[in-house]
């Protein structure tokens, strides 16, 4: 059998979850010229299930807060997984 990674931790910089939801965020710093920077965050929320509730937990046993928590953005977009 192989480890292949969930699709949750596939280019994540970030991973936290919520009492419905398994939240990978994607970060991507803006520089702009002619305005502030900023930055963006490109979240795609799995809902949670069994199966993804034990590969979360396998990953992030270690984590003093097992849910961890979300980065701060200036702006970001919204996907849903069922």
């Amino acid at each position: 059998m192989k480890n292949i990674a969930p699709e949750f931790m596939i280019n994540a910089d970030n991973v936290y979850r919520t009492k419905s939801y398994i939240v990978k965020q994607v970060l991507l710093i803006e520089v702009l010229s002619n305005e502030n920077n900023g930055i963006k965050s490109y979240d795609t929320y799995y809902k949670r299930n069994k199966l993804r509730d034990k590969q979360y937990e396998l990953i992030f046993n270690e984590r003093k807060s097992i849910n961890g928590k979300r980065l701060p953005s200036t702006m970001f977009s919204r996907k849903y997984i069922n």
